[in-house]
């Protein structure tokens, strides 16, 4: 005779695009690789399962499972390269039941967490997107520096930001980007590029010394920027 083994919800993550703010539709490893070494414990890599319909990612117990208790790192990988975790999350368990205590709600359990997406997106045809390349003279690092783009005046938001990868590679999406000019579409918009050294908080920027688009056009921040394309930046540092 068969046992029935009941399972329960521990937290449910939904990652978001760090642009779009829209759930991540491709295919995510999530995982919990270490734990206390504790009886009934969960086995590690405690995986989690996605779920069928919402886009979350969820971590299941079982009946006669101990719950971990604290802040639990989280890894998540995509296994097509297309998002990756530059920032690392911890989630808390047990969960808060704020919703309506003390019956859980949905919302009790959900995480949401940004990930970045990488030049291997597939970004849609038709959007605005920049593909930025670092290249130091070595006096400063390629990686982990913290790349905005932004239109108008004035210093860049607190958000979208991105940061390169070990190659000194980063992608910047701009879904939402266009310009009126007398109420026509224009295919060009006017943005500014700002780049800032690691660690955080990232207070220190770095004048690019040179950039040059896929032409080999000289530019200089703000520049003009086609929309609607791909446009791929080689941008020296010192």
């Amino acid at each position: 005779m068969s046992e029935t083994v009941q399972l329960r919800l521990a937290a449910a993550v939904r990652f978001q695009d760090a642009f779009t703010l829209l759930p991540i539709d491709v295919p995510l490893d999530v995982r919990i690789e270490a734990l206390p070494i504790v009886k009934c414990m969960p086995f590690v890599p405690w995986k989690a399962i996605p779920g069928p319909t919402d886009a979350t990612y969820r971590f299941l117990v079982g009946d006669r499972t101990v719950l971990p208790v604290g802040a639990i790192p989280v890894t998540v990988t995509a296994p097509r390269a297309e998002y990756v975790d530059f920032e690392g999350f911890s989630m808390v368990l047990p969960r808060a039941l704020v919703a309506h205590p003390p019956t859980p709600a949905a919302t009790d359990y959900l995480i949401e967490k940004t990930l970045w997406p990488t030049q291997a997106l597939k970004v849609p045809p038709g959007e605005t997107a920049i593909v930025a390349i670092v290249k130091s003279a070595a006096a400063n690092p390629v990686v982990g520096l913290r790349l905005q783009v932004w239109t108008g005046a004035g210093p860049a938001p607190a958000v979208p930001y991105t940061y390169t990868n070990a190659a000194g590679e980063a992608l910047f999406r701009l879904p939402d980007l266009k310009t009126l000019v007398g109420g026509v579409l224009s295919p060009t918009a006017t943005v500014n590029l700002e780049l800032r050294l690691p660690p955080a908080p990232y207070l220190t920027a770095v004048a690019p010394t040179q950039i040059r688009d896929e032409a080999g056009s000289l530019l200089s921040s703000p520049f003009e920027l086609r929309l609607g394309q791909i446009t791929t930046l080689q941008i020296s540092i010192p």
